[in-house]
């Protein structure tokens, strides 16, 4: 119901911003909000959205004049090239975050602002030309490219921004970033109709003023990213378009048609540069972010594992050294008893030097250093399965040495692996597969348990995939975790092998 109202809304729109005599509207809405609202819904319903445009499109098309036949080619026309950009945008990219990355705005530019625009607008035109509504195929579909463009350019970064992040705006936004939105936006017009709504004192002042608001624009895309942007050249375009069209022509010696297309240009071309700028703010904006949380969670980590090592110590290791302690206190008292007992001792203060031993690696893998990683992540395996009670099948083929620092990279991956399976798969049988390939090393732990959702564990407040996932990076390496619900689990691992350490010896 919405759409289509938006959609009855944006035909009439693009009707008043028609000059007088031409087919072609200066600034054509219905595409755009189709567009924006095909990517902000799944695509099994695209269909309804495709049925709720047909009254709305035919109503304000007759009330318009057009006839029929060039109404219903429109119609055609108009739903192909929304259908284009949503399924080329929807395919490589989540359409909710499209405007927050670089590659996100290039797909939308590709997709959404040219190639489906160009491959409906000589259609348009087609349809205009044969039902005799309009004369010129070839600049009647230059020129529907153009309005097409502007109105993606506009009117779908607005929509699915304010969609996507409208709450989370409204809910941080202070009483000053109100103010200063407010300021901007009433700037925007203000500047936009003293430029086209005004003749200029000179002509040859014209050219600089049109690039008046191109200021604001700057200030909306610093201040207020991919959305401020997108609302502040919405209403520039509009104000600036309705001038143009009601005979205030920014370049005099041009016609009516001449002077709006020029605009269409000048509009674009000054936007697309802001529009990549804004999203390699976004994206440093939350790479600060990732980063300032990274740093908080490696601070809590490292509290967390001081407090563990602390429990381990204090509640573990210390009571069981005082009761041996006793113990031993007894054994001076019933001398009698040393044959009997001293065996008991002694197997107790073994079990408590594994302990500590065990303590020990988890805190500094020793064992990479003295037996080689190979080794010592398959002797870390075979002591972990001992303490758990469960069987963890270790096969490898590496034959080339590996650096320290992948080394221990490859340790800590697989220590936190065998903890998730241990306390979370419920199975007591896993994987581990060491192999060497193209000049890389490959580590795989696979387990048949109970699976997980890997975006909510992802973005949870646990470390354990995220420290998995950097320590990864710093040494060049790729990780991916392949798990579902009852599904099981699977971590692939791969590092490339340092050629400058690399030989050909044993690892362990």
């Amino acid at each position: 119901m919405i759409t289509g109202v938006a959609v009855y809304l944006g035909t009439r729109v693009g009707f008043a911003l028609t000059p007088n005599g031409q087919p072609n509207s200066a600034f054509w809405p219905p595409n755009a909000i189709l567009l924006a609202a095909l990517l902000l819904s799944p695509r099994r319903v695209w269909w309804i959205f495709l049925v709720a445009m047909v009254p709305p499109h035919f109503v304000a098309q007759h009330q318009a004049g057009v006839p029929i036949w060039t109404a219903a080619s429109w119609f055609l026309t108009n739903t192909t090239e929304a259908l284009i950009g949503a399924f080329c945008i929807t395919r490589l990219i989540n359409p909710r975050t499209v405007f927050e990355s670089v590659r996100g705005v290039s797909i939308f530019i590709l997709f959404g602002v040219l190639i489906a625009p160009l491959a409906t607008s000589f259609l348009d035109a087609a349809g205009v030309v044969l039902t005799g509504w309009g004369r010129g195929y070839v600049s009647l579909g230059a020129e529907r490219f153009w309005t097409n463009a502007l109105a993606e350019l506009t009117i779908v970064p607005a929509i699915v921004l304010c969609v996507s992040n409208g709450g989370r705006w409204t809910k941080n936004a202070g009483l000053i970033q109100c103010c200063e939105a407010g300021l901007l936006g009433l700037s925007a017009v203000l500047a936009t109709f003293l430029v086209f709504g005004f003749e200029p004192a000179s002509p040859s002042t014209t050219p600089v003023l049109l690039f008046v608001p191109l200021a604001l624009l700057m200030w909306a895309t610093v201040r207020f990213g991919s959305g401020g942007l997108s609302l502040c050249l919405l209403a520039v375009s509009i104000t600036a378009i309705w001038y143009v069209v009601n005979g205030r022509e920014p370049f005099p010696s041009a016609s009516v048609r001449q002077n709006v297309l020029a605009l269409q240009i000048l509009l674009c071309t000054v936007v697309l540069p802001l529009m990549f700028v804004s999203a390699f703010m976004t994206e440093a904006r939350q790479a600060q972010e990732s980063l300032r949380q990274m740093v908080c969670n490696f601070i809590k980590a490292q509290e967390q594992e001081r407090a563990r090592i602390g429990r381990e110590l204090h509640d573990d290791i210390n009571q069981r050294m005082a009761l041996l302690a006793i113990e031993l206190g007894q054994l001076q008292e019933h001398p009698s008893d040393v044959a009997s007992r001293v065996q008991q001792i002694r197997q107790k203060t073994d079990e408590i030097s594994r302990d500590v031993q065990s303590l020990s690696h988890d805190l500094h893998p020793s064992k990479l250093e003295y037996l080689g990683v190979v080794a010592g992540m398959r002797s870390w395996c075979n002591e972990f399965a001992e303490r758990q009670g469960m069987e963890i099948d270790f096969e490898t083929d590496v034959s080339s040495r590996i650096s320290a620092e992948v080394g221990v990279c490859l340790f800590r991956v697989l220590q936190e692996a065998l903890h998730n399976a241990a306390k979370h798969s419920g199975v007591k049988h896993i994987e581990v597969r060491l192999a060497e390939r193209s000049h890389a090393v490959h580590l795989v732990v696979i387990d048949s348990g109970m699976g997980f959702d890997i975006e909510p564990a992802m973005l949870g407040k646990g470390l354990g995939l995220t420290s998995m996932r950097e320590r990864v990076l710093l040494v060049d390496g790729t990780i991916s975790i392949e798990s579902k619900p009852m599904g099981g689990t699977t971590i692939r691992v791969c590092i490339p092998l340092d050629s400058a350490e690399t030989s050909q010896c044993a690892a362990g």
